[in-house]
């Protein structure tokens, strides 16, 4: 439950920092539904002005960034902004929230060079309410980008329960975010390399499906987003009868970090094995790809198990067929043993009888 509870906040969170990168363009603030919303207040050393705060700087160098909250409702309103460094959702999703764990291919971490971190806010009503941050260009040289997050949410926020059709609790607590880029020089590019740590079985019960998660890591501080991902899993040795395909779209991978890709297998049950995970990344343009392999196993433990929690009752007519052709072989084994020891019994009294004749 708490899994899916989970999931379910991180996709409310960045379905609406999505929705407002259309309000953070525009010149002028517009309130949602929930009475404020954000705008990047752009100041010196900004590389785009697309809704993001996108900032680069000599090593050393601080550079103030402001964001503003519009409180369009007729009451006085607190905020909680913190600055948060990116990860990728398991929906491949760009994320900004508290609870990311720092990737192991992390060295240098964008919230060690924001102060303050973390800051309680009032917008009086009907206002805008202006909030600065310092961050300062790390001395290490680094290529690509670090990159994080501004988050908003209500002071103090209750979270709204609901429940789901099939008896899920879910609490949502609502935030709006901007994100951040930081880089040493306006001209840093880089892009992301992509590799699989590991694949493992996975099920869901509701969905009644089951299939793999392939942990994908972006292993530098590059960044292309909005990309497309096929992969495809087979058998090895190769085994042409067997192959799974998936998509999935508008992955936005963040630098240095890593999701869990769902590779979903359909109605087919998971079998123990070798397989093969070839994987492609490619922009919406096609004008790059990123190939991605990784060999796997699935033992038997794990396909009986994940199976089962998918819903797929264990077939035992094959074991039945089995303890039968025993029993079989058992029968007809005995009936030979015997009729040869029967046999060999009577062959001693026919020879003496012979004897006596």
């Amino acid at each position: 439950m708490k899994l899916k509870v989970r999931n379910k906040l991180s996709i409310v969170f960045f379905t609406l920092v999505l929705a407002l990168l259309g309000v953070f363009t525009s010149s002028t603030v517009e309130a949602t539904e929930t009475g404020y919303a954000l705008k990047a207040v752009y100041g010196t050393n900004q590389v785009d002005k697309n809704g993001q705060i996108d900032i680069f700087g000599n090593p050393g160098q601080t550079i103030p960034v402001t964001i503003a909250i519009a409180n369009q409702s007729n009451a006085d309103q607190r905020f909680e902004v913190n600055f948060y460094t990116a990860g990728t959702s398991d929906n491949g999703i760009y994320e900004f929230k508290q609870g990311i764990k720092k990737d192991s291919s992390m060295k240098i971490n964008a919230k060690n060079y924001v102060k303050p971190l973390k800051q309680i806010v009032t917008a009086k009503a009907n206002s805008i309410q202006n909030v600065s941050f310092n961050i300062t260009i790390p001395t290490n040289n680094f290529s690509g980008y670090l990159m994080g997050g501004i988050s908003v949410a209500p002071y103090k926020q209750k979270a709204k329960t609901s429940l789901t059709s099939n008896g899920t609790l879910i609490k949502n607590k609502y935030s709006q975010g901007i994100p951040v880029k930081i880089r040493q020089d306006r001209n840093n590019k880089k892009d992301p390399k992509f590799r699989v740590l590991k694949v493992v079985p996975t099920a869901n019960k509701t969905l009644k499906s089951r299939g793999v998660l392939a942990n994908v890591q972006n292993y530098v501080d590059g960044y292309v987003g909005n990309l497309n991902v096929k992969s495809t899993v087979t058998r090895r040795p190769d085994d042409h009868k067997f192959k799974v395909k998936a998509t999935a779209n508008s992955q936005d991978v963040a630098p240095n970090s890593n999701y869990n890709l769902a590779i979903d297998w359909g109605k087919k049950p998971l079998q123990a094995g070798n397989y093969h995970l070839h994987m492609k990344y490619t922009t919406d343009d096609k004008t790059k790809s990123w190939i991605v392999d990784k060999d796997f196993s699935i033992s038997d433990a794990d396909a009986a198990k994940y199976n089962k929690l998918s819903g797929i009752k264990p077939n035992y007519m094959w074991l039945w067929i089995l303890i039968a052709i025993l029993a079989l072989l058992l029968v007809l084994g005995l009936g030979i043993y015997f009729g040869r020891r029967n046999q060999n019994k009577q062959q001693p009294m026919n020879n003496n009888m012979n004897n006596q004749r």
